[in-house]
């Protein structure tokens, strides 16, 4: 099985292709077709079901399977964000990427369902000298990023999240055509990124769902 590059924002290894998805199905809306409302309605179907000494929230149960992935929404508790998904081989760890003269600490999350590469990383708290310039900082994370994992930056471009500045990045490695959508809200930067074949040269709605997905808590 060939072993291509880790799309872990900072240049590991991915694992191999082949992922094989659980079973099952829900018989209801896809919850990126139909929105917040099929999610609520499964969180409610959830609740219903639910015992009460069950201490765990019905939506860090969810998960909702589409024609292609199955989806499960993440909540990260320490970086106070959630997003959506889907299920596959699954890694984490902590990652370190130069800043200039300094460095920032990231925890990654990625899952590896066939086909495609999600990842979901947080930075640790940024010290208010460090954010003062927002647009130095961003393209600081970019360069980092470029560094690290040798991918081929392709397009770049500044948006905004809510009130938030950010960067829309688009790279390529050797297979791999990956989005980036990075964030710097109020002291940590947020990076999402997902992965699919260089062949497909248009976003899949799938990692656009990814990101459409991601919340603070």
């Amino acid at each position: 099985m060939k072993i291509i590059k880790y799309l872990l924002v900072f240049g590991c290894f991915f694992y191999p292709y082949g992922q094989i998805l659980a079973q099952g199905r829900f018989d209801r809306p896809s919850f990126f077709r139909d929105g917040q409302r099929s999610m609520e309605q499964e969180i409610q179907r959830l609740q219903e079901q639910s015992s009460p000494d069950n201490v765990e929230h019905p939506s860090q149960l969810l998960t909702i399977e589409t024609e292609e992935l199955r989806w499960q929404k993440v909540v990260f508790q320490d970086g106070n964000f959630s997003v959506w998904i889907p299920q596959g081989l699954q890694s984490s760890e902590t990652v370190i990427i130069s800043l200039g003269e300094g460095n920032l600490s990231f925890e990654v999350v990625a899952s590896h369902p066939q086909n495609y590469r999600f990842v979901a990383a947080y930075s640790h708290s940024l010290e208010p000298k460090q954010i003062v310039d927002s647009e130095q900082l961003l393209n600081q994370v970019k360069e980092g990023i470029v560094k690290e994992t040798n991918f081929d930056l392709l397009t770049d471009e500044n948006i905004v999240w809510q009130q938030y500045n950010g960067k829309k990045l688009t790279m390529k490695d050797e297979d791999e055509l990956i989005s980036f959508r990075v964030y710097l809200i109020n002291n940590r930067v947020y990076i999402l990124a997902g992965g699919q074949s260089y062949n497909n040269q248009s976003i899949s709605e799938n990692i656009v769902s990814f990101f459409d997905s991601f919340r603070l808590l």
